[in-house]
């Protein structure tokens, strides 16, 4: 990936939850970092009533609240110096707007994990989920407000998984975030040749570090057993990462590294941030 091609463009939708304000000041500092530009978007969801007087006073105030919510987002990132933009639509799927919404040559979606109907703190929610399985460009799910100072990045060998690879390293390079690589050979596989599991898993490993060592970056390197997405999910929580890095799709259960659902476990089930970086972009 080349760094003039690198996030100029952050969408962040947002709302009145808790997790949105988390997002915003996520993206404030990527943004400061990177020296994006920033667009807020609040989606009114279009809704039928019976008598219209009554549908247009209430849309009427959704309106008005929509407004305020992107009026004080956009207040964030003005006292943060950052460039930025609001929008207000309405749509009856929220995720459908901001997918297409996100069509427009954003380089990242940065969205809060759950929105304000929603009470866990470290769920998914169902707007969120839809847009991890459906955006074209990457989207980093927020959890908490860290400094991403220290991402892990899971790597199977896949032309996906290198992908995310060299996207986190230039992150990492505009952070100035430390980096782990993590390879986790399916526990299956593991058991039937633990030798061979191991000689591939650590043959990727040292290919990740080889295009980290490219770009004049170190890194640290990890080689694991187990179920994929309960691994990644220990081995940050355990090693006090901000941040986990994934292709949207592995390699497949015949070649048995990464498998294709491994990326939305992982983002349903860490407690810190998550970034997807899709197949296609």
């Amino acid at each position: 990936m080349e760094d003039e091609k690198f996030i100029k463009k952050i969408l962040v939708p947002v709302d009145k939850s808790g997790s949105s304000l988390m997002s915003e000041e996520t993206a404030a500092l990527i943004a400061k970092k990177t020296q994006a530009s920033v667009t807020v978007l609040h989606v009114v969801p279009a809704v039928s009533f019976g008598r219209p007087e009554t549908g247009a006073l209430i849309m009427t105030g959704l309106d008005q609240e929509g407004q305020q919510i992107v009026g004080e987002a956009k207040e964030l990132f003005t006292e943060e110096k950052v460039e930025v933009k609001a929008e207000v639509l309405h749509e009856e799927d929220v995720a459908e707007a901001i997918l297409r919404f996100s069509g427009k040559d954003f380089d990242i979606i940065i969205i809060g994990g759950h929105g304000e109907n929603e009470k866990d703190l470290m769920a998914i929610g169902s707007v969120t989920k839809k847009i991890i399985m459906h955006a074209s460009c990457p989207t980093m799910i927020v959890k908490k407000v860290t400094t991403l100072s220290n991402i892990l990045v899971c790597v199977d060998g896949s032309t996906h998984a290198t992908k995310a690879l060299n996207y986190a390293l230039s992150l990492a390079e505009k952070m100035g975030s430390r980096i782990t690589l993590l390879n986790v050979q399916e526990s299956r596989f593991h058991r039937a040749s633990p030798d061979v599991a191991m000689e591939l898993g650590g043959r990727v490993l040292v290919d990740s570090l080889s295009v980290v060592e490219k770009r004049k970056l170190a890194a640290e390197k990890r080689l694991e057993s187990g179920v994929p997405s309960d691994v990644i999910v220990d081995v940050a929580e355990k090693g006090n990462h901000d941040l986990i890095v994934l292709g949207s799709r592995g390699l497949g259960t015949v070649k048995r590294f990464l498998l294709g659902s491994v990326s939305d476990d992982v983002s349903y089930k860490a407690k810190c941030s998550v970034l997807i970086v899709p197949a296609k972009m």
